[in-house]
């Protein structure tokens, strides 16, 4: 028998144990396009249900206003505007911190409430801790500490078709309260990034139609859409609607809301 030349040696053992680099395919530019369009289109839908969720938070809010209003019109009477902080859980489901006010000069009109409100997170002292979900709001249901704010809904019941108090003296139920709610997000980076919309809601009269005017707050495509909406400009919302001056004290408690929520959750 040959004898091994000088130098060999016999082949390594391989143990089961011993890890082999294992080369990870290479990916057809194809597979990497079509991966990114999957993550992107999932991204796309998660953020369009969000946009629905708060949508549907702020109608509800709006219907259970004009129940709560119906059934107390005549003792204790509440005032035809209130407000829901929207927030979004660690769970991804949408909650509200929410104020009613009972009747009265200030919170009977939007511009004044708002100001007042505006006020009071203004003058919040420097470095103190300031809670929304306790300064303002009286009703937090399910918003926990780790909840984000999202931005602030108005519901009203003052609408196109006439006030709460002219819609009293002719219905016969809370079925024929008719309602507007009203959605702000502003955006940290500027005003492109800002969101809107304007939500008109019919009776049962009018078969419970729902109508809204919106700036980015939906992406939808129309057509696919669970509500019809119509896209218009920052300027059409506060300019030119009857309810411009509303959005633009809105905008401002937004701001203030936001400071706030964004030094709270620093410090927890």
């Amino acid at each position: 028998m040959t004898e091994p030349q000088h130098g060999w040696r016999p082949p390594a053992q391989r143990s089961p144990l011993h890890h082999q680099g294992t080369r990870r395919p290479r990916l057809d530019p194809l597979d990497t396009d079509q991966h990114t369009h999957a993550a992107e289109t999932e991204q796309t839908r998660r953020r369009q249900d969000l946009e629905w969720r708060i949508f549907e938070r702020a109608r509800e809010m709006n219907v259970r206003h004009a129940d709560a209003a119906w059934e107390r019109r005549y003792k204790r009477p509440l005032s035809p505007y209130g407000l829901a902080f929207i927030f979004r859980q660690q769970s991804g489901q949408v909650a509200a911190a929410t104020k009613l006010w009972l009747a009265g000069p200030e919170p009977d009109d939007p511009v004044d409430l708002l100001g007042a409100l505006v006020d009071l997170a203004r003058g919040r002292a420097k470095g103190q801790l300031w809670d929304v979900r306790r300064e303002i709001a009286d009703r937090a249901v399910g918003v926990g500490d780790d909840a984000v704010y999202l931005g602030l809904v108005m519901s009203s019941l003052d609408t196109r078709t006439g006030t709460w108090a002219q819609v009293c003296r002719t219905a016969s139920s809370a079925l024929q309260i008719p309602g507007t709610f009203l959605y702000v997000c502003g955006a940290p980076d500027g005003p492109d990034g800002q969101r809107a919309f304007v939500a008109d809601r019919r009776a049962a009269g009018g078969h419970g139609k729902v109508t809204i005017w919106s700036h980015q707050a939906f992406s939808t495509p129309e057509i696919l859409s669970p509500h019809p909406y119509l896209k218009v400009s920052l300027s059409t919302l506060y300019q030119e609607s009857r309810v411009g001056h509303v959005l633009s004290w809105m905008t401002a408690l937004d701001h203030e809301v936001r400071v706030a929520e964004t030094d709270r959750r620093a410090r927890s």
